[in-house]
């Protein structure tokens, strides 16, 4: 029975990160995400606090625990991926305009594409790791489908204001499955893995996350608020891809999962305070 659910987490991870960038290049236009893009302070703080000061917190954390190598694998993978395409709900709950949301996370997203593979291999002794074969599968896996979505947007937006709502649907039944699946085919290990201390690291680390990418907004209340849960997301679609296709221990995906899992609880908790002080109108918008 545990075989089968693996088998399954390998044929869903890749179908979840392809509909759900879809689904993000159906509903965002290229030119209203550039426009958030231009405040250039802003930019340069997200990417400091996402691909600098994120992956120390995490690395001060694995020196001075001590976990098993394949939980700090784990651990160390999901801290280094930005861009996570959930940053759009999370915009929602709190109350900001989706299209900052977009905005943020796909800048996040096309900076992880060219770093996980530079660093991966860095933090891996005697790695094996094939930097091209990690961007090509992730080029494969989160932009192309992205570009196609708004391809498809902008010459039959007919067809895909039709296909969008299913596209979105199907994102969210995947990632459930996934998550399910996971905790099922791996359910041997989960013990173990629960019981190092893995998931209060977690905690840890997102709360971090959040503060440094607050710090970002350089004391605007949206670039703040979206600043700080789209550093504390971790782009875990790019983490799990990393994980099937360089790791051989299937613990580090169980990680990942698991350190998603508490990540989205904790945040979209964060999410609903910070919309207390946001106007509910913009959130469509």
């Amino acid at each position: 029975m545990f075989e089968f659910f693996r088998s399954i987490v390998a044929i869903t991870v890749p179908a979840f990160v392809i509909s759900t960038m879809l689904n993000v290049g159906l509903t965002q236009k290229p030119s209203t995400m550039v426009g958030y893009l231009r405040d250039w302070r802003f930019v340069i703080r997200m990417l400091v606090a996402n691909f600098v000061a994120v992956p120390l917190v995490m690395l001060l954390i694995l020196r001075i625990t001590s976990f098993d190598p394949e939980v700090q694998a784990g651990l160390l993978v999901f801290s280094l991926g930005a861009g996570a395409p959930f940053l759009i709900k999370l915009t929602q709950i709190a109350e900001h305009r989706v299209s900052l949301g977009a905005a943020v996370m796909m800048l996040l997203m096309l900076v992880t594409i060219a770093y996980m593979p530079l660093v991966i291999p860095l933090f891996r002794e005697g790695s094996s790791v094939d930097a091209g074969t990690i961007a090509g599968t992730l080029l494969r896996q989160m932009l192309l489908p992205m570009i196609a979505g708004m391809a498809i947007a902008a010459l039959v937006s007919g067809f895909a204001r039709a296909i969008q709502p299913w596209v979105a649907i199907l994102s969210n039944i995947l990632l459930y499955v996934v998550i399910a699946a996971t905790f099922i085919g791996y359910f041997p290990r989960l013990g173990d893995i629960v019981g190092s201390g893995a998931l209060l690291a977690t905690v840890v680390f997102v709360l971090a996350a959040f503060g440094s990418g607050y710090t970002a907004g350089l004391g605007k209340d949206h670039l703040e608020d979206v600043g700080a849960l789209g550093t504390a997301q971790r782009n875990t679609a790019a983490g799990l891809i990393v994980a099937m296709q360089d790791f051989r221990d299937p613990n580090v995906l169980v990680v990942i999962t698991l350190a998603n899992t508490v990540g989205l609880v904790l945040l979209i908790f964060l999410a609903r305070l910070l919309s207390r002080d946001n106007p509910a109108h913009v959130a469509a918008v």
